[in-house]
């Protein structure tokens, strides 16, 4: 019984691991991101969402890169992470 209880606390733990993580599909990913936190204005003016020159706008925005632009690439895991951390939570953030 303790080794089903251990596998079942593991099952959850990776499943709770995995749902932090951000969508694989770039482009359902960067609508929701929009759609949370809008690089356009509230007329649709800007960059098309998830394109490079949008995503540009998000890291810009949110304080991704340092001044000298340095941070992890547009797209990557570890960017998308770093935009998840930094987007405001709850409604009217």
């Amino acid at each position: 019984m303790k080794v089903f209880g251990a596998l079942l606390f593991l099952s959850l733990a990776a499943c709770s691991e995995r749902a932090s993580e951000p969508p694989t599909d770039w482009m359902a990913w960067s609508v929701g991101v929009e759609a949370r936190y809008p690089v356009t204005d509230a007329d649709g003016h800007g960059p098309d969402i998830g394109s490079d020159e949008w995503a540009q706008a998000l890291q810009r925005k949110l304080g991704i890169v340092d001044a000298g632009g340095h941070g992890p690439d547009i797209g990557s895991a570890e960017w998308r992470s770093a935009v998840e951390e930094k987007l405001p939570s709850g409604p009217g953030h």
